[in-house]
């Protein structure tokens, strides 16, 4: 009878126990589905997500910190993942990386989840890495992470993006080495899948801009005509963004400090939006009160230059010397000053 009784008593555990966890998951899933709610138009995408984000982000984390053996744990992680904070200061993003990492790696040995699962898990906080790219100021450290993206690619096959990581890659080694960038695009170019030679026929131009004259014109957002030739015995700084990327965002107040040191000396800034709400780009432009002209045709990443240019991240920043001669296509904005300084001083 008593065996029977602590039968029953452990069955009452865990009725109580799959209520609780059935009852927190509810939660985290109401948090996500208002995650994919959209912003109305002309609001700020950036705002309107932040705190859905830390909402979802805390929940989950919540979640797999009580129900780390639940079968939904998984999606948890990713959802955790998925809406972290990245914007704080470089040594914060990076110990938040660090530790992301490792909590994934732990969580992937101890809780073996669908491949499928794990391919999304694992691309995702690769995501994180590749969207706090301003962390990457060495050769070094472009390599270690095209590395990063290669061994991924390798053990997970079947990733949803699979043909933008190795543009990105393509990228990552083209910091880190040129010779060994351009070799590598030139391989990816001649690969079976189409979309993926294409890609890297584009980046393959893109890369060999660099130390070439750049003919660039367009009709501004405001219906002014913007020729990159008019504009010789200036330093030009293109700049790839969107008022709804949080990275640009981040970045905005240093390029503008930027803009202010050195505009009379010189400097114009040429803006690419990948804004499809002209709206939010007017808004977010006038709030932060910037000045220079913006190239806008409402077509998101299909934008007739990002398209051009082979872009497949945001912000990325070109710099044009007096001459008209492309610098770099990937200008790091911890190092946008210094280099300004130097091309407007020649």
């Amino acid at each position: 009878m008593r065996r029977h009784y602590l039968l029953l008593a452990l069955s009452g555990f865990a009725l109580n126990c799959f209520g609780q966890n059935s009852s927190d998951w509810s939660k985290v899933a109401e948090l996500e589905k208002q995650r994919q709610e959209k912003p109305s138009a002309g609001e700020n995408a950036v705002e309107f997500y932040a705190g859905r984000k830390k909402a979802l982000h805390d929940a989950a984390a919540d979640f797999l910190a009580k129900h780390p053996d639940d079968a939904n744990a998984g999606s948890a992680l990713l959802w955790k993942i998925d809406n972290t904070d990245f914007s704080g200061p470089a040594e914060q993003r990076t110990t938040l990386l660090a530790n992301l990492s490792s909590e994934m790696d732990t969580f992937l040995k101890d809780h073996a989840q669908p491949k499928a699962s794990e391919t999304e898990i694992r691309e995702t906080l690769l995501s994180c890495y590749l969207d706090n790219d301003d962390l990457i100021h060495t050769p070094q450290q472009a390599g270690d992470l095209a590395t990063k993206i290669g061994q991924f690619l390798a053990g997970y096959p079947q990733a949803e993006n699979r043909v933008k990581l190795q543009i990105v890659q393509s990228s990552l080694l083209l910091k880190a080495d040129q010779s060994k960038g351009i070799a590598f695009l030139e391989q990816l170019s001649k690969d079976s899948n189409p979309e993926l030679a294409e890609a890297a026929k584009a980046a393959l131009s893109k890369a060999r801009l660099v130390g070439a004259k750049l003919d660039l014109s367009f009709v501004d957002s405001q219906g002014q005509p913007v020729d990159l030739n008019q504009l010789s015995g200036k330093v030009v700084l293109i700049d790839f963004w969107a008022s709804w990327c949080p990275d640009c965002v981040r970045e905005m107040p240093q390029v503008q400090q930027v803009y202010r040191t050195f505009e009379s000396k010189g400097l114009t800034i040429l803006g690419i939006s990948l804004d499809k709400d002209r709206r939010a780009m007017d808004n977010f432009i006038a709030k932060h009160l910037i000045p220079w002209p913006q190239y806008f045709d409402g077509k998101g990443w299909k934008n007739d230059l990002v398209t051009k240019y082979s872009v497949h991240e945001i912000p990325e920043m070109w710099i044009i010397n007096k001459k008209g001669i492309v610098e770099t296509t990937s200008a790091d904005v911890t190092q946008l000053a210094s280099t300004v300084e130097r091309l407007v001083a020649e």
